[in-house]
């Protein structure tokens, strides 16, 4: 018989999601059937009375606060029953196969942590292969993003990591662990963590291509908007610290940090300039309810920054913009300089005019022979200069503000990572 499970869904405002997630539930083909346990982040939209009505089965657990993704799951945990733990992000749908898949890989002896094949909302596209992480950057990334699925990853393996939109584990192996990281708040990272920390006991995280389900990405937080840059980032910073020694931390992983700047949108470097100021004063510790308030109302205001925004500072919210110190109203003097040697680069022709109308026809006449046939390819040809020369050194002066701006946003990681281990020293 297989064994019992439990699974944990940690919804924050999301009633968009909900009935297809809700519905796939109740579709799920597995004996014993599942317990489903929803941990409510105090949301402020119907996402509580659509599970007590879509999902009146469930243990539904509303909160007073946002405890983030790792508080949320961490309730769910605490309150279930199931002697094996599968964690689900609401914005998902799965099919009636899905955790027969899942649970099924966690018998192979070497296997402590499995995962999913995650498809997008049409069925036809991955977005989780299962995961990898670059060093010495740090930066997570799916196997087949955006990959047609054409069955290219349907053998299972052993991956680096696995997400925590779909992920099993023994109780057993939660117990031993501690569970989530609630330090990475309000998410992203912590199940990097869950299986970094697994894999350092001996065992490995295996991906299960069986195990399918579509996922809308980063739901709550809006792909690429400020809001995600500002929360995956945080919780990049900490997850460095806590794994990385201090040598690869410094040596390694700032300089590498550096150079990524350079190649990201304007967004991204103002939000990571953020996060490197706020730093982490209190070492690993997680962050109190105050700092916790602190956080989201920063994630609130920089959510207001969407990614087709990504470049255009000028039209961030004022709030955003003085949030990640972005200065507002005119141009900087060298950008608009060379905004205005931009429009005065064209040479146009210029009309002759005259109040006498025999004497303006004569010399239109005689303008018209002398500049298409000598003054006007002189104009394209100076045109064609004034653009390029106008073009390299505006693209001579992005290139030195980038390297500018990287250099000083080392210095603020650079400070943060002392402030870091100045926190954690004994």
């Amino acid at each position: 018989m297989s064994p019992s499970v439990s699974i944990i869904l940690v919804t924050y405002n999301s009633a968009a999601h909900l009935e297809a997630c809700c519905a796939s539930l109740r579709a799920l083909r597995y004996e014993p059937a599942p317990q489903v346990v929803v941990v409510d982040n105090a949301s402020q939209d119907d996402s509580v009375a659509l599970v007590r009505r879509l999902l009146p089965e469930a243990l539904l657990l509303p909160q007073a606060a946002n405890l983030g993704f790792g508080g949320g799951v961490h309730i769910g945990a605490a309150a279930s029953s199931g002697e094996c733990l599968v964690l689900l992000n609401p914005d998902t749908a799965v099919d009636p196969g899905w955790l027969t898949a899942l649970v099924a890989m966690l018998d192979n002896p070497r296997c402590g942590i499995a995962g999913s094949k995650i498809l997008d909302v049409r069925g036809e596209t991955i977005l989780h292969a299962g995961g990898a992480v670059s060093r010495p950057d740090l930066l997570a990334s799916h196997r087949g993003y955006g990959e047609p699925d054409r069955g290219q990853y349907d053998s299972p393996e052993a991956v680096p990591f696995v997400t925590g939109a779909s992920l099993a584990l023994r109780r057993e192996l939660w117990d031993r662990l501690g569970g989530l990281d609630v330090g990475f708040f309000p998410g992203y990272f912590e199940d990097v963590d869950l299986c970094w920390r697994a894999q350092s006991l001996g065992l490995e995280c295996w991906y299960a291509p069986r195990s399918l389900l579509s996922h809308s990405e980063s739901a709550s937080t809006g792909k690429d908007s400020g809001a995600f840059y500002y929360y995956h980032h945080l919780s990049r910073l900490r997850f460095a610290c806590k794994h990385l020694p201090w040598a690869e931390l410094w040596g390694d992983f700032a300089p590498a940090e550096s150079l990524r700047l350079l190649r990201v949108s304007a967004l991204d470097r103002a939000v990571s300039g953020l996060v490197y100021r706020q730093a982490l004063p209190h070492g690993l510790a997680a962050p109190d309810a105050a700092a916790q308030a602190t956080i989201l109302r920063c994630g609130q205001t920089l959510g207001a920054i969407g990614a087709h925004l990504q470049d255009q500072p000028d039209a961030w919210p004022a709030p955003a913009q003085e949030l990640l110190g972005v200065p507002a109203g005119e141009l900087p003097a060298l950008p608009a300089l060379l905004a205005e040697a931009e429009a005065e680069a064209v040479l146009a022709e210029h009309q002759f005019r005259s109040a006498i109308p025999l004497v303006s026809a004569l010399r239109r006449a005689w303008n018209s022979v002398a500049t298409r046939w000598y003054v006007l390819p002189l104009l394209h040809q100076q045109t064609r200069f004034n653009l390029a020369a106008q073009r390299s050194i505006a693209r001579v002066q992005r290139r030195v503000d980038l390297h500018t701006q990287s250099a000083i946003l080392e210095t603020q990681l650079r400070q943060a990572l002392l402030c870091y281990r100045i926190a954690s020293l004994p």
